[in-house]
């Protein structure tokens, strides 16, 4: 069994059936494994050597191994991570200036196809388990070492449709959070997704408090069908409802992720209509210039669009940020993972 897939109640549940143990003693492994990095069982010194033989025959540790490494003129680093049967996935650095976020991925591949990603023209070769996201954190923390640096917020922003993985996603996300585990604030935790409302739902009743980011990316259906093909099955107003209806604490909000393309999505129609469309629901704006990827045959809008589109945003009173490219000349940047 891979201990990496296993929550720690679905651990305990396995030391209860199996080994006849106490709930304490999946807390003690969490400890063990995931603050002391520590995966042979023989070390584990509080536990009889009865009890650590019959764990080493029950669980493994598997490896996301480190195929290569590219750093970016601006520290980003980008991570091709080998998994089981040879499929590769891709995890990101990136280093800003007040933080260091880790991008990861949750299927190789993805069956989204937007139009303006890379990951989008592989399509979906297979979802990630539990065990794979968290593999990825794993690798990144130890070569993190070599660096000296590590990453305080996590974006799953990388390979594939969180959402559209769902079960795996939640039991990383729990593992993750766990104060026994990996003990990463929920606060800086976020998932992003295209719009899979029924998941959305779903989500939102889970109780694995997270932000939530949304791939909005255009003020008509007309517009985002030709780049988002999701929005055949979940139109604008079919998300927005059901963003009004997810479950927020006080003072959170939802961030509406909105890849400017030039001459397809950046008119002053649409500036227009998008603080239109927001109104009321409590969120804040990202807009992100589109990352080059020459064959897919979009372009950024200039540098000053931009500026006059979050100056506009601001003062219909929503926040809103610019995420400057970062690794773009290593292929590390929003849009750009492929395998």
């Amino acid at each position: 069994m891979e201990f990496y897939s296993l929550t720690r109640q679905a651990l305990a549940d396995v030391l209860a059936q199996e080994f006849a143990q106490p709930q304490f003693r999946a807390d003690q492994l969490f400890r063990w494994v995931y603050r002391e990095k520590l995966t042979d069982f023989s070390a584990m010194t509080d536990i009889s050597k009865e009890l650590r033989s019959g764990l080493a025959g029950r669980f493994a540790f598997s490896r996301a191994e480190i195929a290569q490494r590219e750093i970016s003129r601006d520290g980003t680093r980008k991570y091709l991570l080998e998994m089981e049967g040879g499929d590769l996935v891709e995890a990101v650095m990136i280093k800003q200036p007040k933080r260091t976020t880790l991008c990861l991925s949750s299927q190789v591949g993805c069956a989204m196809a937007c139009a303006f990603c890379r990951t989008g023209t592989m399509g979906l070769k297979r979802n990630l388990s539990a065990s794979e996201i968290i593999r990825q954190v794993l690798a990144v923390i130890d070569d993190a070492r070599n660096f000296g640096d590590m990453f305080q917020n996590i974006v799953f922003m990388g390979m594939g449709e969180p959402l559209h993985n769902y079960k795996p996603l939640i039991a990383a996300l729990e593992i993750l959070k766990d104060p026994h585990g990996l003990n990463i604030s929920g606060r800086k935790i976020t998932v992003s997704s295209v719009g899979l409302v029924p998941a959305i739902e779903r989500f939102g009743k889970s109780g694995v408090e997270v932000n939530l980011a949304i791939s909005l990316n255009a003020t008509t259906d007309q517009v985002r069908r030709e780049i988002m093909p999701i929005t055949k099955a979940y139109p604008i107003s079919d998300l927005l409802q059901c963003l009004r209806n997810f479950p927020l604490r006080k003072r959170k909000r939802i961030t509406i992720e909105y890849v400017m393309l030039s001459g397809v999505n950046d008119s002053k129609e649409d500036l227009q209509r998008l603080p239109l469309l927001l109104k009321g629901l409590p969120v804040k704006i990202n807009l992100i210039p589109y990352n080059n990827n020459a064959e897919l045959g979009f372009r950024a809008p200039s540098k000053e669009l931009l500026l006059v589109w979050q100056d506009r945003l601001l003062r219909s009173g929503i926040e809103t940020t610019i995420r400057w490219s970062k690794g773009g000349d290593i292929k590390a940047a929003c849009g750009q993972l492929a395998t």
